[in-house]
């Protein structure tokens, strides 16, 4: 019998959240033709609500810069672009801190159930 050997050179496909691949190329396709974009103007161009833009940028990862400015393709951005990048890469980091401090409360709080 033969396992399958995971690829440890290709980025973790992201976890399913509803994001179609026509999503995320409507998505692309609407940050390549008009850059940094808002939310607000992302919904006034698809259509879509809060949450369905949520979700696809969520799913396109790393390929799509997510802070206070809004929305912008990884690939379009330049040296002028760093500090969004910067914001975007630190405001991950604290939720990631502030994730993983969560799990481990509730890894303590699972140990003093069952001991």
């Amino acid at each position: 019998m033969v396992a399958d050997q995971q690829d440890l050179f290709s980025p973790p496909l992201p976890a399913d959240n509803g994001a179609t691949d026509a999503d995320m190329a409507d998505f692309c396709g609407h940050l390549i033709a008009h850059g940094w974009q808002t939310r607000r103007e992302i919904s006034a161009a698809l259509g879509w609500d809060d949450r369905k833009i949520r979700l696809v940028a969520q799913a396109l990862g790393g390929r799509v810069v997510r802070c206070q400015l809004g929305y912008k393709l990884t690939s379009s951005c330049d040296r002028n672009d760093l500090p969004h990048m910067r914001q975007a890469a630190d405001a991950a980091g604290s939720q990631s801190a502030l994730m993983r401090a969560y799990e481990l409360a509730m890894r303590h709080a699972i140990h003093a159930l069952v001991g």
